[in-house]
């Protein structure tokens, strides 16, 4: 009789890109992401993180130890499942060790952390990528966390938002415009902080391409890849 149902289990060779591991021959397995907030091609499961990345468990046994004792919290919410997603912008945090991380992405398109206070985890950015209208007339956000939230109209699909953590409400609201600092998230410039200066919209159901100045000098970008960011983002930790 065939198989029936999705695999269980992730050999570490088929790891997506985005998750920042060196050694995909050295084993055979790897502990994958359970369904949640982020994609599988880009997320890392909270195990992987832990043990690979942070490095503060040198097993699968000890993260799960560290994860029963309801020592780590993910956007101001206690994670214990080593399979939980961990995506771009989540708020990874070790309250008893007081130390706060929140996840970027790098030159090459790797998932990783950068330090910040336990002040900055308060926050954090989410970026629009669907907006309808839901019963009653209201208007429906979703973000590139899963999240959905009810806004008003003014607030456009590209866009990014400043969500108090952990209960998700919307503090601030940042446009997709000319001035705005973004980072680039897919491309031959993914990891790169740029400042948008135009929009250009194409013809003939092309998507939408963005003029963007930085580091590499003044150059066109496919517009969806942006993500609006402010002044509190940081690169990832070297």
């Amino acid at each position: 009789m065939a198989k029936r149902g999705a695999k269980k289990h992730t050999k570490r060779i088929t790891t997506p890109k985005a998750v920042p591991i060196h050694d995909k021959k050295a084993f055979t397995w790897i502990l994958g992401t359970s369904p949640g907030p982020h994609p599988v091609n880009y997320s890392i499961s909270l195990g992987v993180l832990l043990r690979d990345v942070m490095k503060i468990a040198r097993t699968a046994k000890e993260v799960k130890k560290i994860l029963s004792s309801r020592l780590v919290t993910v956007d101001g919410k206690v994670r214990a499942s080593e399979k939980f997603p961990i995506g771009l912008m989540d708020v990874v945090s070790i309250p008893k060790d007081d130390k706060h991380y929140k996840v970027s992405i790098d030159g090459l398109g790797r998932l990783g952390l950068y330090s910040v206070q336990k002040s900055d985890t308060l926050t954090k950015l989410a970026r629009v990528i669907k907006k309808h209208v839901i019963r009653a007339g209201k208007i429906n956000l979703t973000f590139h966390d899963g999240r959905n939230l009810i806004a008003d109209n003014h607030v456009m699909v590209g866009d990014s938002v400043v969500l108090s953590l952990p209960d998700g409400k919307m503090k601030s609201h940042l446009n997709r415009k000319s001035g705005s600092k973004c980072l680039i998230l897919h491309g031959k410039h993914v990891g790169s902080i740029v400042e948008l200066k135009e929009i250009i919209e194409r013809k003939g159901g092309k998507p939408s391409e963005a003029l963007v100045t930085g580091d590499s000098g003044e150059f066109v970008t496919v517009a969806k890849y942006l993500f609006v960011i402010d002044d509190t983002f940081g690169k990832v930790n070297e």
